[in-house]
Protein backbone atom coordinates (compact mmCIF):
# COMPACT_ATOMS: atom_id res chain seq x y z
CA UNK A 1 0.00 0.00 0.00
CA UNK A 2 1.30 3.42 -0.56
CA UNK A 3 2.46 5.78 2.38
CA UNK A 4 -0.95 7.52 2.77
CA UNK A 5 1.59 11.28 3.32
CA UNK A 6 2.37 10.69 -0.24
CA UNK A 7 -0.36 10.08 -1.91
CA UNK A 8 -2.46 13.16 -0.48
CA UNK A 9 -3.49 16.29 -2.63
CA UNK A 10 -0.46 18.53 -3.10
CA UNK A 11 -0.94 21.57 -0.68
CA UNK A 12 -1.41 24.88 -2.98
CA UNK A 13 2.02 25.95 -1.90
CA UNK A 14 3.84 22.62 -2.97
CA UNK A 15 1.68 23.13 -6.41
CA UNK A 16 3.17 26.45 -7.30
CA UNK A 17 6.66 25.33 -6.26
CA UNK A 18 6.27 22.13 -8.05
CA UNK A 19 5.00 24.65 -11.36
CA UNK A 20 7.81 26.55 -10.77
CA UNK A 21 10.40 23.69 -11.08
CA UNK A 22 8.84 22.55 -14.16
CA UNK A 23 8.33 25.70 -16.01
CA UNK A 24 11.94 25.84 -16.76
CA UNK A 25 14.10 24.66 -19.63
CA UNK A 26 13.62 20.64 -20.46
CA UNK A 27 16.79 20.30 -19.09
CA UNK A 28 16.78 21.84 -15.95
CA UNK A 29 13.02 20.15 -15.16
CA UNK A 30 14.67 16.97 -16.82
CA UNK A 31 17.13 17.09 -13.11
CA UNK A 32 13.97 18.73 -10.94
CA UNK A 33 11.51 15.66 -11.50
CA UNK A 34 14.35 13.37 -10.47
CA UNK A 35 13.10 12.53 -6.98
CA UNK A 36 10.13 13.98 -7.19
CA UNK A 37 7.17 11.40 -6.27
CA UNK A 38 4.28 10.47 -8.97
CA UNK A 39 1.26 9.15 -7.76
CA UNK A 40 -1.35 6.82 -10.02
CA UNK A 41 -5.04 6.71 -8.19
CA UNK A 42 -7.34 4.15 -10.35
CA UNK A 43 -10.25 3.79 -7.88
CA UNK A 44 -9.19 2.31 -4.61
CA UNK A 45 -5.63 1.54 -6.40
CA UNK A 46 -3.11 3.59 -5.40
CA UNK A 47 0.63 3.68 -6.48
CA UNK A 48 3.34 6.25 -5.88
CA UNK A 49 6.58 5.90 -7.02
CA UNK A 50 9.82 7.78 -6.81
CA UNK A 51 11.33 9.26 -10.64
CA UNK A 52 14.54 8.05 -11.14
CA UNK A 53 14.99 8.73 -14.99
CA UNK A 54 14.15 11.31 -17.01
CA UNK A 55 15.25 12.71 -20.70
CA UNK A 56 14.82 16.29 -22.43
CA UNK A 57 13.15 16.50 -25.42
CA UNK A 58 13.76 20.45 -26.57
CA UNK A 59 10.75 21.46 -28.58
CA UNK A 60 10.55 22.31 -32.23
CA UNK A 61 14.15 22.82 -32.61
CA UNK A 62 15.02 18.72 -31.84
CA UNK A 63 14.85 16.05 -34.45
CA UNK A 64 13.76 13.42 -31.85
CA UNK A 65 11.27 15.73 -30.28
CA UNK A 66 7.43 14.85 -31.35
CA UNK A 67 7.09 18.81 -31.56
CA UNK A 68 9.51 19.17 -34.29
CA UNK A 69 6.95 18.32 -37.21
CA UNK A 70 4.35 20.59 -35.82
CA UNK A 71 1.06 20.33 -33.84
CA UNK A 72 -1.05 17.60 -34.48
CA UNK A 73 -3.80 16.31 -32.56
CA UNK A 74 -1.96 13.85 -30.69
CA UNK A 75 0.77 16.17 -29.93
CA UNK A 76 -1.20 19.22 -28.67
CA UNK A 77 -0.87 18.55 -25.17
CA UNK A 78 3.15 19.62 -25.30
CA UNK A 79 1.69 22.93 -26.06
CA UNK A 80 -0.03 23.41 -22.71
CA UNK A 81 0.60 24.82 -19.38
CA UNK A 82 3.87 22.76 -17.71
CA UNK A 83 2.76 19.70 -15.74
CA UNK A 84 0.38 18.82 -18.55
CA UNK A 85 0.45 15.09 -19.05
CA UNK A 86 1.55 13.83 -22.92
CA UNK A 87 1.07 9.83 -23.22
CA UNK A 88 1.69 8.08 -26.39
CA UNK A 89 1.70 4.61 -28.10
CA UNK A 90 4.79 3.60 -29.51
CA UNK A 91 5.59 0.56 -31.63
CA UNK A 92 1.85 -0.42 -31.28
CA UNK A 93 3.46 -2.33 -28.05
CA UNK A 94 3.42 0.14 -25.12
CA UNK A 95 2.72 3.83 -23.85
CA UNK A 96 5.02 6.48 -22.79
CA UNK A 97 4.58 9.29 -20.24
CA UNK A 98 6.08 13.08 -20.62
CA UNK A 99 5.34 15.57 -18.45
CA UNK A 100 5.00 19.32 -20.56
CA UNK A 101 7.77 21.99 -19.33
CA UNK A 102 8.55 25.37 -20.42
CA UNK A 103 5.91 28.06 -20.15
CA UNK A 104 2.75 27.58 -22.17
CA UNK A 105 3.44 27.34 -25.83
CA UNK A 106 6.52 26.04 -25.22
CA UNK A 107 7.10 22.64 -26.57
CA UNK A 108 9.44 21.30 -24.45
CA UNK A 109 8.41 17.71 -22.75
CA UNK A 110 10.62 15.39 -20.45
CA UNK A 111 10.45 11.50 -20.94
CA UNK A 112 9.75 9.25 -17.37
CA UNK A 113 11.92 6.53 -18.20
CA UNK A 114 12.02 5.05 -14.83
CA UNK A 115 10.54 4.86 -11.00
CA UNK A 116 11.13 3.28 -7.71
CA UNK A 117 8.31 2.06 -6.26
CA UNK A 118 7.70 3.04 -2.28
CA UNK A 119 8.29 0.94 0.45
CA UNK A 120 5.26 -1.42 1.10
CA UNK A 121 4.26 -1.07 -2.48
CA UNK A 122 2.49 -3.56 -4.45
CA UNK A 123 4.73 -3.52 -7.41
CA UNK A 124 8.06 -5.17 -7.78
CA UNK A 125 11.22 -3.48 -7.50
CA UNK A 126 11.58 -3.10 -10.57
CA UNK A 127 8.13 -2.87 -12.09
CA UNK A 128 8.51 0.80 -13.27
CA UNK A 129 12.21 0.25 -15.04
CA UNK A 130 11.83 1.41 -18.32
CA UNK A 131 8.74 3.73 -19.84
CA UNK A 132 6.58 1.23 -21.22
CA UNK A 133 7.15 -0.63 -18.06
CA UNK A 134 6.46 2.37 -15.89
CA UNK A 135 3.17 2.92 -17.91
CA UNK A 136 1.93 -0.66 -18.06
CA UNK A 137 2.96 -0.98 -13.78
CA UNK A 138 0.29 1.89 -13.60
CA UNK A 139 -1.88 1.86 -15.82
CA UNK A 140 -1.52 4.38 -17.57
CA UNK A 141 -2.50 5.14 -21.49
CA UNK A 142 -3.59 7.96 -23.61
CA UNK A 143 -7.06 8.50 -21.82
CA UNK A 144 -4.80 10.71 -19.59
CA UNK A 145 -3.37 12.96 -21.98
CA UNK A 146 -3.70 16.53 -21.88
CA UNK A 147 -5.00 15.95 -18.17
CA UNK A 148 -2.71 17.38 -15.71
CA UNK A 149 0.24 16.33 -12.95
CA UNK A 150 -0.52 18.91 -10.77
CA UNK A 151 -4.21 18.11 -10.14
CA UNK A 152 -4.71 15.51 -7.95
CA UNK A 153 -8.14 14.85 -9.76
CA UNK A 154 -6.42 13.71 -12.82
CA UNK A 155 -5.85 10.13 -11.33
CA UNK A 156 -1.91 10.57 -12.18
CA UNK A 157 -0.51 13.66 -10.46
CA UNK A 158 2.98 14.97 -8.70
CA UNK A 159 3.98 15.62 -5.15
CA UNK A 160 7.13 16.33 -3.59
CA UNK A 161 10.44 13.99 -3.08
CA UNK A 162 14.19 14.16 -2.34
CA UNK A 163 16.27 14.77 -4.59
CA UNK A 164 19.12 12.53 -5.57
CA UNK A 165 22.51 12.87 -4.10
CA UNK A 166 24.04 12.48 -7.08
CA UNK A 167 22.88 12.63 -10.91
CA UNK A 168 23.90 10.65 -13.80
CA UNK A 169 24.01 12.42 -17.35
CA UNK A 170 23.99 10.41 -20.70
CA UNK A 171 23.30 10.96 -24.12
CA UNK A 172 19.45 10.07 -24.59
CA UNK A 173 18.72 6.07 -25.34
CA UNK A 174 16.50 4.43 -28.30
CA UNK A 175 16.29 7.39 -30.76
CA UNK A 176 18.08 7.83 -34.18
CA UNK A 177 17.90 12.02 -33.96
CA UNK A 178 20.19 14.14 -31.90
CA UNK A 179 20.94 11.00 -29.83
CA UNK A 180 24.49 12.36 -28.94
CA UNK A 181 22.91 15.40 -27.01
CA UNK A 182 23.58 14.69 -23.47
CA UNK A 183 20.02 15.08 -21.95
CA UNK A 184 19.47 11.82 -20.07
CA UNK A 185 19.72 12.22 -16.50
CA UNK A 186 19.54 9.80 -13.50
CA UNK A 187 19.48 9.08 -10.18
CA UNK A 188 23.20 7.22 -9.72
CA UNK A 189 22.23 5.57 -6.13
CA UNK A 190 19.23 4.06 -7.79
CA UNK A 191 19.37 0.06 -8.88
CA UNK A 192 15.90 0.65 -11.12
CA UNK A 193 17.15 2.98 -13.92
CA UNK A 194 16.44 1.54 -17.47
CA UNK A 195 20.36 2.30 -18.95
CA UNK A 196 23.34 1.80 -15.92
CA UNK A 197 26.49 3.01 -17.14
CA UNK A 198 27.69 -0.33 -18.79
CA UNK A 199 24.80 -0.19 -21.11
CA UNK A 200 25.25 3.51 -21.64
CA UNK A 201 29.30 2.59 -22.59
CA UNK A 202 27.50 -0.20 -25.21
CA UNK A 203 25.69 2.59 -27.07
CA UNK A 204 28.00 4.93 -27.61
CA UNK A 205 30.72 2.07 -28.73
CA UNK A 206 28.17 0.76 -31.35
CA UNK A 207 27.12 4.41 -32.36
CA UNK A 208 30.85 5.23 -33.09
Amino acid sequence: MADSAQVQCPTPTERKRLMNGLSQTPARAARFLLGQILVRRQGARVHAVRIVETEAYLGADDAAAHSFRGRTARTEPIWGDPGTLYVYFIYGMYYCLNIVVEPKGAPGCVLIRAAEPGEGSSLDRSACSGPGRLCRALGIDTRLSGRSALDATSGLYLREGAAPRRIGVSPRVGIRHSAELPLRFYDASSDVVSRGPAAIKRVRKRRS
